[in-house]
């Protein structure tokens, strides 16, 4: 289910604001409050930065190269179709990252209204309300899904103790994580996972120096967790979801690989057997 706003607060180019269906279609915009803008959300908290500095407003979301991909094909065309403008992808050297920068003010000041801070996130930022009051399941999951492809982690352990040779020496059981240092990032995606059924563990981990702060770790054990996550939510990175892939065909994904390592081991170039535990 979706529904549409119209930016009532939109600055009309110093005019007054008037009703409307009187202005000019290049004065405002529409939304829709849908699972694509959920996502989009959800891509916001985990790789966006907002800023307001007085000299710059825009919209930062970028990943590392290894996710150009991810970006090309999904995020860029995603935000696109939600805001109806067109995007360019690049490198941006100075911090190594891969993404695009938004400049329209409208949709700064919209991000802002959901509840984005400008500047430094880690520690406030929270779920849009219009997120958490949804009864919509597939708003809760596409929330989610943009956050774990950004800052989520799927990984793979052995086991220890008296176990089969397979079990202890190669990385099978399955872990998915979302990390936070944001208290209420944290209460809410618990919130979301309840409310999907997704059995869960959270865990506190205290600062170990100065200058840092409690971080929130989320964690999703096991097979039938995994299943789980893959059927509600999914994922859209083909960096993460490639260890998901390699799991599925030998039962186990060595650790510390490349995302073009994975690739080779899934075009037969690379025996996984000899890539370590």
């Amino acid at each position: 289910m979706s529904f549409c706003f119209l930016f009532s607060w939109v600055l009309f180019f110093g005019k007054k604001r008037r009703d409307y269906l009187n202005i000019p279609s290049s004065f405002y915009f529409v939304v829709v409050f849908s699972e694509d803008l959920a996502e989009v959300c959800g891509i916001h908290v985990g790789d966006g930065y907002l800023r307001n500095d007085g000299r710059r407003r825009e919209l930062d979301i970028s990943g590392s190269f290894e996710e150009s991909g991810y970006y090309d094909f999904h995020v860029k065309p995603l935000f696109e179709k939600v805001f109806g403008i067109t995007l360019k992808n690049r490198i941006f050297p100075s911090r190594g990252t891969y993404g695009f920068v938004i400049r329209d003010r409208d949709i700064i000041r919209f991000f802002h209204d959901l509840g984005f801070p400008y500047g430094k996130k880690s520690t406030t930022v929270k779920i849009p309300s219009f997120v958490l009051k949804s009864n919509d399941a597939l708003i809760h999951t596409r929330f989610l899904r943009g956050l774990f492809d950004t800052d989520g982690y799927l990984g793979f352990r052995k086991c220890y103790g008296n176990y089969t040779l397979f079990k202890v020496s190669r990385h099978h059981y399955p872990q998915i994580q979302l990390t936070t240092v944001s208290p209420y990032l944290s209460k809410q995606i618990i919130l979301l996972l309840g409310r999907l059924g997704l059995a869960h563990y959270c865990y506190r981990d205290e600062p170990s120096g100065v200058g840092e702060n409690v971080a929130y770790r989320i964690m999703l054990n096991g097979v039938s967790r995994l299943h789980q996550w893959m059927e509600l939510i999914g994922m859209k990175n083909e960096v993460k979801r490639s260890r998901y892939v390699v799991w599925k065909a030998f039962g186990f994904c060595p650790t510390n690989l490349t995302f073009e390592q994975r690739k080779g081991i899934l075009n037969g170039d690379i025996d996984p057997y000899t890539m370590g535990p």
